[in-house]
């Protein structure tokens, strides 16, 4: 009985330590991709909103559609 306690308590053990380890990660990996992103923004390389033209590939839609615009 004390060798199938010792082997549920490793189990919960190992368990334990790769969800932390997995956090870790998960955690590293989002604070490097907010820092890309925060960098990318101030490099002016970010997110670009398109210019107010009147543009020919763009078009209005009806008012039974479901977009404003095409």
């Amino acid at each position: 009985m004390p060798l199938l306690q010792l082997l549920g308590d490793g189990i919960v053990q190992t368990v334990a330590q790769l969800a932390v380890v997995g956090g870790t990660l998960v955690l590293v990996l989002l604070l490097i991709a907010g820092g890309a992103f925060a960098y990318r923004q101030l490099r002016g390389e970010g997110v670009e909103w398109p210019e107010e033209t009147d543009d020919e590939t763009v078009s209005r839609g009806d008012e039974d559609d479901e977009w404003d615009y095409y």
